[in-house]
């Protein structure tokens, strides 16, 4: 895991694998408008928000439900959207999904800020939409930590030992699948973030996958979850005040999102993990990358039991795996058409 001052329901039988899910979804939702000026804005407390009834209309959804706080939106390629109000996440195919802002009420409806419809729900729901179609044949890896820097230390190993291994299982398995890839390090190596920054920056036509194991203070702590880089004038997911100042990130906001849906989707799919949700933070590895990047977190260390998981390379292998099938798809959902 990053360290603290730079780190960065059952299923539904129809659950939310992929960005290719999205993929159809772009064409199944059509939208009664097709530009975010149509949308229908309410200033609350000085943010601007959307209501659930605009967005289902907005969206094309099928069917629409009130039920006590909760909303749920139903579209035809069986897709289910759920809100609740006062909630700071919502769910997609119950894919879990952290907020910049708590959905609201307002006259007995529930509302969602502009900012996390336009830079969450909308290049997960119509990723066509976003605004050109990403070019890349090349995937830099890079492998959490390193050397001196050990990260997160487990019952049974180091971060820094898990993350290199699966770096390296991931860029076999992504030039399997016909891939170039960039290992930021390919050896027990201590980089600085700028210097990953820097070998990520190198690279036109590629995208950027941080790889990271967790850490908590409770053994208790377990599960899978991806960050996305934090849009400007919001707060991570795991607090700090809201950031006003755009970085170069922050320019790839929308496929930064569309990438941590298919990576972290897939994954929650392919290996049953506890899903702990896709998360916004500015972690330094993720701020400066001119290109869509995310950072994963495999798991935790620190729990007795996802440890043992963790340390068994069959494991680390179809992580690798998923996370290679996810770029497929999301190459196919969001590349040039």
């Amino acid at each position: 895991m990053p360290t603290p001052m730079t780190r960065p329901h059952a299923r539904l039988d129809a659950a939310f694998r992929t960005l290719a899910a999205c993929c159809l979804l772009a064409t199944a939702l059509a939208p009664v408008c097709l530009a975010a000026k149509d949308w229908d804005i309410h200033t609350l407390g000085g943010r601007e928000y959307v209501s659930d009834e605009n967005v289902a209309k907005f969206y094309g959804f099928e069917r629409f439900a009130k039920q006590g706080q909760d909303r749920i939106f139903h579209a035809p390629k069986k897709l289910i959207m759920t809100w609740k109000i006062g909630s700071e996440s919502i769910y997609m195919n119950n894919i879990k999904f952290n907020l910049s802002f708590p959905v609201v009420e307002n006259g007995g409806m529930a509302m969602l800020s502009t900012v996390d419809l336009a830079k969450l729900v909308d290049p997960v729901v119509r990723p066509s939409y976003i605004r050109k179609p990403i070019e890349f044949d090349t995937v830099v890896i890079d492998a959490g930590h390193g050397a001196h820097d050990t990260g997160a230390k487990g019952p049974f190993g180091r971060e820094k030992d898990y993350t290199l291994d699966t770096s390296l299982r991931l860029a076999k398995a992504l030039q399997a699948r016909g891939f170039k890839t960039v290992m930021t390090r390919s050896e027990d190596i201590f980089l600085t973030l700028g210097q990953r920054v820097e070998i990520a920056n190198r690279h036109k036509n590629a995208i950027f996958i941080s790889i990271h194991y967790n850490s908590s203070g409770a053994a208790a702590s377990n599960g899978i979850e991806t960050y996305a880089l934090a849009p400007q004038g919001t707060r991570s997911t795991n607090g700090g005040n809201p950031w006003s100042s755009p970085l170069t990130g922050n320019v790839r906001d929308a496929e930064n999102i569309a990438l941590a849906t298919a990576v972290h989707a897939q994954v929650i799919s392919d290996i049953k993990a506890v899903d702990r949700g896709i998360k916004r933070a500015r972690f330094n590895v993720l701020r400066g990358v001119n290109k869509p990047g995310i950072l994963f977190e495999g798991g935790f260390v620190t729990n007795p039991g996802e440890a043992k998981l963790i340390n068994d390379p069959a494991h680390r292998e179809r992580l690798a795996e998923s996370i290679a099938e996810a770029v497929v798809r999301f190459k196919a959902a969001v590349g040039k058409r």
